[in-house]
């Protein structure tokens, strides 16, 4: 174990020379777009996927991982890799979708990425300097492998940094929750956070009135869901495409507007197609051919479900049935994907 630990140690130290920080310009968040578009730094990825396998191999099981994580045994800072993170790199990625997607709106992919940093600026468990500095690493880490994939397998490359190409925007989203998991599994409540350009810093405390640790994920989950909805409603507010949201609304009318809803997902080029089903007290919510297919698979693989996926379609749902009087049905009760249909379907208990 300790030869594996100075390994990691090594592989840290060779991290940091490849992922040098900049410096946050004050507490805004950073164009998403702008920060997608960083490039990334080529190095000793040969020896680096050889060490990753080699941690593999050692591996005896999962939960000594998990194990060994919580100890703090493998614990690495924010621009370096843990056993179990290596470990996850090892692990072969979902395929990638094999259907013609259409370009995401422009608008509502910066919404969906957006809001989910923001809602982590909000909840402050992290310093944001470190959050952006790990998420580049990630991406770093995964870009060159998901872009040989892509060419292998659909002929084609993602536009890197370009929000509206879903093979792009599946990519990205994916990373963006995997940094954000990173940083849950041990929130901070107390934290030095960078500032401006000239290192300025200030302190960032929790109090006894933010959130519970516990219950940070689910509350990133509703914040998310419920500022992505907004932009929707906005959009959408008048005539034929107008999805009503009342405090009561019967749970006929639900198929029908929850309908419209995923329809006016699928015309923001979240999927091809969508379906909202009603089978008694449950609603099922299929999305077909969606954005972010490739990334809620993988983000839900690895060491156990992680705490927060980022499952925008059901996200939105969840806040508009929270809205219409159904709040035990924020989140989904289970996802299902379907290989063949190229889909994956969210069922939501109303009930």
């Amino acid at each position: 174990m300790l030869l594996v630990v100075a390994c990691g140690a090594a592989l840290h130290s060779n991290h940091q020379r490849r992922a040098p920080l900049s410096p946050a310009q004050g507490r805004a968040p950073v164009p998403q777009a702008a920060q997608d578009r960083d490039p990334v730094p080529q190095g000793s990825d040969k020896d680096r996927r050889l060490f990753i396998r080699a941690l593999a191999s050692t591996a005896a099981s999962l939960p000594a991982l998990a194990s060994a994580e919580r100890t703090g045994l493998l614990d690495v800072d924010a621009t370096g890799l843990s056993l179990p993170r290596a470990f996850e790199l090892s692990l072969p990625k979902p395929d990638l979708l094999r259907a013609n997607r259409q370009p995401l709106d422009q608008q509502f992919a910066v919404c969906m990425m957006r809001s989910s940093y923001n809602t982590v600026d909000e909840l402050d468990f992290c310093a944001m300097d470190a959050f952006q500095k790990e998420f580049f690493v990630t991406r770093q880490d995964e870009w060159q492998p998901y872009l040989a994939r892509a060419r292998k397998t659909l002929g084609t490359a993602p536009e890197q940094g370009e929000l509206t190409d879903p093979l792009y925007f599946d990519f990205t989203s994916y990373a963006q929750y995997e940094t954000i998991n990173s940083f849950l599994r041990k929130p901070k409540k107390l934290f030095e956070e960078l500032v401006s350009a000239e290192g300025e810093t200030r302190v960032v405390a929790r109090n006894a009135s933010s959130v519970d640790d516990r219950l940070l994920a689910t509350e990133h989950a509703r914040r998310v869901g419920d500022k992505v909805l907004d932009f929707v409603l906005e959009r959408f507010g008048t005539g034929l495409t107008q999805v009503k949201v009342a405090p009561e609304l019967s749970i006929f009318a639900v198929e029908a507007n929850a309908q419209k809803l995923v329809t006016l997902l699928a015309v923001l080029g979240f999927s091809i197609d969508s379906v909202a089903e009603r089978r008694g007290n449950k609603l099922l919510i299929t999305f077909v051919g969606a954005a972010n297919y490739w990334g809620l698979r993988s983000v839900s693989q690895g060491l156990g479900r992680p705490a927060l996926v980022n499952d925008f379609g059901a996200k939105v749902v969840g806040a508009w049935l929270a809205r219409c009087g159904y709040p035990g049905a924020r989140a989904p009760a289970a996802t299902t994907f379907d290989a063949a249909a190229v889909s994956y379907t969210h069922e939501f208990r109303l009930s």
